[in-house]
């Protein structure tokens, strides 16, 4: 007979600190039963079905994926959202957890909600015979963590705020493409990530950054913006100078961690003076340390 499971239930987009709350929950129940704890996702947004878009994303799906395993889920169970689960009643969704997937608990949310309509609560769940869990929200600096409140962060230029909620700086990640190579003529070569459609961007501007590749991770200054000074174009691109390195680094995949906001984006009148600018900017990203914040003594 399969092992029964603990289930924590969401969409867990960013993975955040209420989220974890969730899973640990979840994992720790598990062990107190002799089970497995998993969590159940969604593949897609229910919004990007119901409303036809959907909030941009804090993370991959990969990444998704990734966070849930670390944070104590032996199995991730990504359910489709099409028009089939959009019409599932909240009883036919409370049996399949226990049919489908040998769901012996439940671990949630306050505010968690499915089924047709999103009329299913926990207290659904419960009048089935699960047995469920509700977790309290966890709060920072007197703010609920959300994945909407952290969107909002990222959106305003916060990123240091954004990973107290998050447990971890916000970070895009995507493979690196060609660009321009003006980055080069400035003697700042810089390399090009292209995050997924869909997944949020940050305000405009200059920010300190940590920057992961396969060589390593590498103090970072990445531009989010237009490169006004070179284009009146409207298109938005992640462009990180790493810090004390060289080398090719196109066809790999980077993670780039947003540490600090330095400066919006603007445009300067020649190369020179962008090239000084940056130099500048180097500067200030250097003196803060790994979390974002200018050490006491540095």
């Amino acid at each position: 007979m399969e092992q029964g499971k603990v289930l924590a239930l969401g969409f867990f987009d960013g993975v955040h600190r209420g989220h974890q709350a969730i899973l640990h929950t979840a994992a720790q129940l598990a062990w107190e039963k002799g089970m497995e704890p998993a969590a159940v996702t969604f593949e897609r947004h229910p919004r990007a079905f119901v409303l036809g878009r959907a909030p941009d994303l804090i993370s991959t799906f990969a990444r998704r994926v990734a966070l849930l395993q670390e944070n104590g889920a032996k199995l991730v169970i990504a359910l489709p959202f099409d028009r089939r689960m959009a019409e599932t009643t909240p009883e036919d969704f409370g049996r399949m957890l226990i049919e489908r997937y040998q769901c012996a608990a439940v671990v949630c949310g306050e505010n968690f909600r499915f089924g047709k309509n999103a009329a299913g609560t926990p207290q659904s769940l419960a009048a089935l015979g699960l047995e469920t869990h509700v977790v309290p929200p966890v709060t920072q600096n007197g703010k609920i963590v959300s994945s909407t409140y952290i969107r909002n962060c990222v959106r305003e230029g916060d990123p240091v705020l954004a990973a107290q909620m998050l447990g971890r700086p916000f970070s895009l990640e995507g493979p690196i493409v060609g660009g321009f190579q003006r980055g080069r003529t400035l003697g700042y070569p810089t390399v090009n990530l292209c995050p997924e459609d869909g997944i949020l961007l940050p305000r405009r501007g200059v920010y300190a950054t940590s920057v992961t590749v396969a060589e390593g991770t590498f103090p970072a200054v990445t531009n989010v913006g237009t490169r006004p000074t070179f284009s009146d174009a409207d298109i938005v691109s992640v462009e990180s100078y790493l810090l004390n390195f060289s080398g090719d680094l196109y066809g790999e995949t980077a993670q780039a961690a947003f540490l600090r906001y330095l400066r919006p984006e603007r445009s300067f009148s020649d190369g020179q003076a962008l090239r000084e600018q940056i130099s500048r900017d180097i500067r200030q990203a250097l003196a803060l340390d790994g979390s974002g914040e200018t050490p006491a003594n540095p």
